[in-house]
């Protein structure tokens, strides 16, 4: 009852929480830096989520007859890079300004033309690692300028933010499919000119430092791990949590396409539509959800979504009906979006108001980690038993959040703990 009274009030405030995105939007697009770094941001994110999701899997068993398990590594390589070299790339931005943003993009451009001109095995693994590193400070930079802390109206900020975020890594890997089709040469080579867009974007709108300088007289980064790593609720629920969230995305990851071809049947124009399903229902989705967030309990956001993952996921699992496969992919979506703002809300819980950019970075390289170990995870064992055994796995990893949250008391835990 508590969830539908809860949508009911939803359902009033979503026209007004649309008209101040589209405010917020309008004022965004007037700052040439602002416009700057999230054209930025969408090629960075349609190009990456393009060759790392949907076209690098393919390419690689099917054009370069590689493993599906060195594509796992190869992805993995990318995520861990990425996470591990997150907080250097931030430091050097507070230090030296919006020279390492296209300093990255040059890195980048430096790993997608060596994938693409030596493709062997090693080389796929080793120039994926370098794009991970590339790409390490393009979030940072966006968020530090576009949405400051400092800011007023930084809540409505994120949320364009997150919208082109969510364009860019939801588009690249639709789009993609539409070029492998035709040839995986050319689909390569349009990824490279999207980057190079990316780079004279950033040629023409980024000059000057944009530098943010934060931190301050005793600011200490091992006593704000120390301070997070002592709070109950982030060791028994938050932890835990981040790591098998990410882990259980990350499994699918590089199987995903290749699962869509050989199980269900699907021709890459096909899976494009399948993934603009699921997108789509998320993106309508999320400010709803988000609203919803602040209404109803967290613990039974949490368990509702995880649970609906699964419940979907295994039903997607066994569907072979063309309407049916589509129905539980947008399914899935609609589940993700139930998920993630509740999530959210429950790492705010804990984030120091006058440290956030330390504590999202923690939680982010926690995060990364799942999302870094899970495709290798996935390739291996499918490798082993097949790519049903990985999606059983990935069912039981979100049934038993599911479970747990539903169970575990969270509210009283994050109430004690302040």
């Amino acid at each position: 009852m508590t969830l539908i009274n809860g949508l009911r009030q939803t359902s009033s405030s979503y026209g007004e929480e649309l008209l101040n995105f589209l405010h917020e939007l309008k004022i965004i697009l007037s700052s040439k830096r602002d416009l700057g770094l999230l054209m930025v941001l969408f090629l960075m994110e349609f190009t990456r989520g393009a060759f790392f999701l949907t076209f690098l899997p393919l390419y690689a068993v099917n054009y370069l007859s590689i493993s599906v398990a060195a594509a796992g590594l190869a992805v993995s390589a990318h995520y861990l890079f990425e996470t591990l070299f997150k907080s250097t790339a931030g430091w050097e931005l507070d230090r030296r300004g919006l020279w390492v943003l296209h300093l990255g993009l040059l890195m980048g451009l430096f790993a997608l033309l060596i994938i693409k001109l030596h493709p062997t095995t090693y080389v796929l693994i080793a120039g994926s690692a370098f794009f991970g590193l590339a790409v390490s400070p393009v979030w940072l930079a966006v968020i530090s300028n576009v949405a400051p802390v400092q800011s007023s109206d930084r809540a409505a900020r994120m949320g364009v933010v997150f919208a082109v975020w969510l364009a860019g890594c939801g588009g690249g890997p639709v789009a993609i499919n539409f070029f492998i089709v035709n040839e995986y040469g050319l689909a390569f080579w349009l990824l490279i000119g999207l980057w190079i867009l990316a780079m004279l974007v950033a040629a023409v709108t980024l000059r000057g430092p944009g530098g943010i300088t934060v931190g301050g007289a005793g600011f200490s980064f091992n006593k704000e791990i120390e301070k997070l790593a002592q709070n109950q609720a982030v060791k028994k629920i938050l932890l835990p949590g981040m790591f098998l969230q990410t882990l259980s995305g990350g499994l699918l990851l590089p199987l995903l396409p290749i699962y869509a071809q050989t199980e269900l049947g699907l021709n890459p124009n096909q899976y494009a539509f399948l993934l603009l399903s699921a997108g789509s229902a998320a993106a309508i989705s999320f400010l709803p959800m988000g609203r919803l967030a602040d209404r109803v309990r967290l613990k039974t956001l949490l368990g509702t979504g995880f649970a609906m993952t699964a419940l979907s996921l295994a039903l997607f699992s066994a569907a072979r009906g063309m309407v049916s496969v589509f129905l539980l992919a947008a399914l899935l979506g609609f589940s993700y979006a139930i998920v993630l703002p509740a999530w959210n809300n429950l790492l705010a819980k804990v984030i120091s108001p006058d440290r956030q950019a330390t504590g999202w970075g923690v939680f982010a390289t926690i995060e990364g980690a799942g999302i870094a170990i899970g495709p290798a995870l996935g390739g291996l064992v499918a490798r082993s038993f097949g790519i049903s055994a990985v999606i059983m796995l990935t069912i039981m990893l979100l049934a038993s959040m599911a479970c747990f949250y539903f169970a575990y008391p969270v509210e009283k835990l994050f109430a004690r703990t302040g």
